[in-house]
């Protein structure tokens, strides 16, 4: 995870570079690349779209050519960015798949994997410059040396203690992690990244997890998303993305989190009775097919039970009623939202903001679901 960021170019939080001339002298090869990402463009597109060859985008992310002031002014055009986006002299972090966890990643494509990861980039450089205006909760996560030896539920088990949560369901999930420092996002229906299940990502010490449209239409689906990326953040940092093992980890984390086994030992019913797993489902805020899955890792019933009743809801399923996140409190992120508020109580707006990242004010909106304050412009037809 290189950290791109030269001490001796000058503070792009600061004053605006207002020219390409002067971005030219102080161009930032990986800005282009994460442009291109963002716009998912391939060299060979982004080279037909300015003109050159695509070997020629190639050494310009390379470093090996600087563009001309003329060249980008165009790429800035083509990409949908200010021409000031290209300068170094920010905080920027490149991550490639080996820093984050994706959920599906032997069927996702190379492109999506890409705006997933420059996604999280982006997420933290806006953590970056909201901390110059607003105190943000440090990450609380439990010191991995510590879980050395145990297995995921009983690093579940050790994290309920160290964030001191009793044996109870936990009603707002989200609120609570975000509590304890880890950015939550949400990906919005028009995202290009709407393709990828859910991912997290540790970016220089802060962890973030994103959830997508695919996992969050459901509230119980997104809440066990979510805790499986916290199991993720605390047991696998710098291992393997992809790996079923894992994932099964993260998994059996996420179980023993959300629904401890020694409190659903007493709760969930001696045999398999769906109406009683309904109101557990409610209660601790999971699916009843969590329920009926911890019923068979706990041995309460058989294999053959769990699969018959899998199959009875499968075909039931078209009838269920989905459980929408913004109608829970503390399952929809606030931190950032809520810190982009505060910001702007002392002064500093969005498009402050923005000025700083050298970005639109569109793409903080973008990431964070803001609506557009501005009314829209209707043309009455003639």
């Amino acid at each position: 995870m290189p950290m791109v960021n030269d001490p001796h170019q000058p503070d792009l939080f600061g004053p605006d570079i207002a020219t390409a001339a002067g971005v030219s002298r102080l161009f930032e090869p990986a800005r282009l690349t994460q442009a291109r990402v963002l716009k998912a463009m391939t060299k060979r597109d982004l080279a037909e779209a300015v003109g050159v060859s695509p070997a020629a985008v190639g050494q310009f992310e390379a470093e090996v050519v600087t563009p001309r002031p003329e060249l980008l002014t165009r790429l800035g055009q083509v990409l949908n960015q200010d021409v000031g986006f290209f300068a170094g002299g920010r905080p920027l972090l490149r991550l490639d798949t080996s820093d984050a966890h994706f959920r599906s990643l032997r069927s996702m494509r190379a492109a999506d994997r890409d705006l997933a990861l420059t996604t999280a980039e982006q997420i933290w450089e806006l953590v970056c410059a909201l901390e110059r205006h607003v105190q943000l909760p440090e990450s609380d996560l439990l010191d991995p040396d510590r879980l050395a030896d145990g297995s995921p539920a009983e690093a579940a088990q050790e994290l309920r203690k160290w964030w001191d949560l009793p044996s109870k369901p936990i009603q707002h999930l989200v609120a609570t992690m975000e509590a304890h420092g880890i950015v939550v996002l949400l990906a919005n229906d028009t995202s290009s990244i709407d393709r990828v299940d859910a991912f997290s990502a540790t970016v220089s010490d802060r962890p973030i997890v994103v959830s997508t449209p695919r996992r969050s239409s459901d509230v119980f689906r997104h809440r066990f998303t979510c805790a499986h990326e916290l199991g993720h953040l605390l047991l696998h940092r710098g291992q393997p993305s992809g790996d079923v093992t894992l994932e099964r980890q993260a998994d059996e984390f996420a179980a023993e989190f959300l629904t401890p086994a020694a409190e659903m030992r007493s709760l969930l019913p001696p045999r398999m009775n769906l109406a009683a797993l309904d109101r557990l489902s409610r209660t601790w805020g999971v699916s009843i097919e969590s329920l009926v899955r911890r019923m068979s890792e706990l041995r309460v019933v058989s294999p053959a039970t769990v699969r018959r009743t899998y199959a009875r809801l499968n075909a039931v399923r078209p009838l269920a009623a989905e459980h929408p996140i913004h109608s829970y409190a503390g399952e929809v992120p606030r931190l950032l939202r809520d810190a982009v508020g505060i910001a702007g109580s002392v002064g500093i707006g969005i498009p402050d903001l923005a000025a700083q990242l050298q970005w639109r004010p569109a793409r903080i909106r973008d990431l964070l679901g803001l609506e557009d304050p501005r009314p829209a412009l209707e043309l009455a037809a003639e």
